[in-house]
């Protein structure tokens, strides 16, 4: 069983949002749009950690199957396709340090692809979003 500090491996072997409550809504749309796919996760910290620093960051929808984010400097906006009443505004710092735990999960759940697909990013983009990111968390 994989368990990082917001997910863990549900009884399907698949990640489950387990954080606390009020960031359900965002774990929802890691788990159901973003899921383990390594790239898509180095694209949303990528625009997150951008979002932090540039107060002059355009905001940028990130649609998948049931939901569309909205990273802005203001902070992210989750809204549910299907379900209205499931959507949620949180900090970046929040949407930071669930999608990096998620990215913890996807290391210990697909360690083969990772590093390939990081250093794709980084070679595609011109940078490591996972550069240095210890230092944002304080670990």
């Amino acid at each position: 069983m994989i368990r990082t500090q917001y997910y863990v491996t549900n009884q399907f072997r698949v990640p489950f949002f387990s954080g606390p409550d009020e960031l359900s809504v965002l774990g929802q749309w890691v788990t159901a749009d973003i899921q383990l796919s390594p790239l898509s996760i180095l694209e949303a910290i990528d625009l997150v950690t951008e979002a932090k620093a540039n107060p002059g960051f355009a905001p940028e929808d990130l649609d998948g199957n049931a939901h569309t984010a909205t990273i802005s400097p203001q902070g992210v906006r989750v809204e549910n396709h299907f379900v209205e009443h499931v959507e949620g505004e949180f900090t970046l710092d929040d949407a930071f340090r669930v999608l990096v735990d998620f990215w913890d999960y996807c290391c210990q759940a697909h360690p083969e692809k990772v590093d390939a697909r990081r250093r794709q990013y980084a070679e595609e983009n011109g940078h490591d979003p996972l550069a240095g990111i210890r230092d944002f968390l304080g670990a």
